[in-house]
């Protein structure tokens, strides 16, 4: 299952012709968070898209549009700072290794003017980054999401059907979540969680492969949390 999210998308013709990508690469799912258009004039721009935008789920909140999902790939133009790992990206080629593993991936698009804001990118497990020229490398909203989807459609249908379960990935993220919070020092040690979340997900293949993780990550909270009571 495929879901294209907005957030707070700006331009009615960006969200009729995403409406339209979304028909053309068979996308399950329509999210918009708080749009910031109308969407009644964004039906003008959707042609055949239309059916899929009428049924677009419409929520208030980031956390609403992202719930249920096993894999969430956040996307921005500016990435690959160096010492700033929320902001270290797959590239678009790169994206089907990833969604192949799981049953619910979202793919998570902001604003025109100003992208997806860093507490949102926190929220999701990938940032995704096209490279373009450095010198103008912001693209517009709809051509993004174009490219993205492309890079799915190519391999659809060569994609493995066997996926890590939502519960499995989940765990992951939580015991890889608890396991930071005993031993960070300061709030800046965040990016341990991180790094650590993301090689786990690249790294686990089916729900075999994740549930020996889970109790491998378990046994080990459980030590540090027995050793600290001796």
């Amino acid at each position: 299952m495929l879901r294209v999210i907005l957030v707070e998308p700006e331009g009615e013709y960006n969200v009729g012709f995403i409406a339209r990508l979304c028909k053309n690469f068979c996308v399950d799912e329509l999210y918009i968070v708080n749009p910031k258009c109308d969407l009644k004039e964004s039906l003008k721009f959707s042609a055949k898209g239309y059916d899929i935008l009428n049924n677009a789920i419409i929520v208030n909140n980031f956390d609403d549009a992202i719930k249920g999902l096993s894999i969430k790939i956040a996307t921005s133009s500016i990435a690959d700072y160096e010492g700033d790992i929320l902001r270290k990206s797959i590239k678009s080629w790169e994206i089907n290794d990833i969604i192949s593993k799981a049953d619910k991936v979202g793919l998570i698009f902001g604003r025109e003017s100003v992208g997806l804001t860093r507490e949102e990118i926190s929220k999701c497990d990938f940032l995704l980054h096209i490279p373009a020229n450095p010198e103008y490398p912001v693209l517009n909203l709809s051509h993004a999401v174009g490219i993205v989807l492309y890079e799915i459609w190519k391999t659809k249908g060569k994609i493995r059907k066997k996926y890590v379960s939502y519960n499995e990935l989940l765990l992951i993220d939580k015991y890889t979540n608890i396991l930071y919070n005993l031993i960070k020092k300061t709030n800046g040690d965040y990016s341990l969680y991180l790094a650590m979340k993301r090689a786990l997900f690249k790294g686990v293949e089916d729900d075999e492969d994740a549930k020996i993780i889970v109790s491998f990550l378990r046994k080990l909270y459980n030590k540090i949390t027995h050793d600290e009571k001796e």
